[in-house]
């Protein structure tokens, strides 16, 4: 009797770390599929920040290529190229960077290199003949623009020279070489408002002209325009630089 108590006691001691023994790798399998849950989670969440890196570069390249389609809408619209007279500055001193006195062939030169050909040229004529000073002088035209040379100015009269321009009035329907203004920053041309002139050149003297002159004005000693009409809305309709011939 006591032999068979201590043969089942010893079976229930055995069943009993068994079971224990199945618990504990129950538990183990459990907290091993929370671990793979969590694992989960983390691929998933690493997906999610994938995708969302993903997307944003998406709208970065969508983003890109609508600015570079508009760039290029600009581009087709826009004009990208500048007037080739806005280079060439109508100074009180001079035309660009030909002065007033400099040498006849150089002036001419320079801006043959910038305009092209002269659209007309007098050669050298009697000065008398044309009410200028002097012996002799030369009127080179360039459309719109005319310069004109001599041997006796207010500038010097020891030999052929640089003495004085004119920019303005069309000749055609658009004024060539288009675009060309007094220096930055005031940039005055033909179709500047009498309005923008006061503004940019403060002390310029208008005058409102009679039957033989039309209202112009004087805006530097040697630099000076007509204009349409003497109010705020009157336009420029031509300029001149230097002293000309009868003045």
């Amino acid at each position: 009797m006591t032999t068979r108590r201590a043969t089942a006691l010893t079976t229930g001691l055995v069943l009993l770390a068994f079971v224990s023994a199945s618990c504990s790798s129950s538990s183990a399998d459990s907290r091993g599929t929370g671990t793979g849950d969590s694992t989960s989670t983390d691929v998933t969440s690493t997906t999610s920040a994938d995708s969302t890196s993903t997307s944003s570069t998406s709208a970065t390249t969508s983003s890109s290529a609508t600015v570079a389609g508009t760039s290029t809408t600009l581009a087709s619209t826009v004009p990208t190229t500048v007037p080739v007279g806005a280079s060439i500055a109508l100074r009180e001193d001079g035309l660009g960077d030909a002065l007033f006195g400099a040498e006849p062939e150089g002036v001419i030169s320079y801006l043959r290199g910038l305009l092209g050909p002269p659209t007309s040229d007098s050669g050298w004529v009697s000065a008398p003949e044309r009410t200028c000073p002097g012996t002799e002088v030369r009127n080179v035209l360039w459309g719109d623009l005319s310069l004109m040379f001599g041997d006796q100015s207010l500038v010097r009269s020891d030999a052929r020279h640089f003495f004085e321009w004119s920019y303005g009035q069309a000749a055609g329907e658009v004024i060539s070489p288009f675009g060309m203004t007094t220096p930055f920053p005031q940039r005055i041309g033909v179709g500047s408002t009498v309005t923008q002139l006061r503004t940019a050149y403060p002390t310029a003297t208008i005058f409102a002209g009679d039957e033989l002159v039309g209202p112009s004005a004087s805006i530097t000693v040697d630099l000076s325009a007509f204009i349409s009409n003497t109010g705020p809305s009157g336009v420029v309709t031509s300029l001149e630089g230097g002293h000309g011939c009868g003045e």
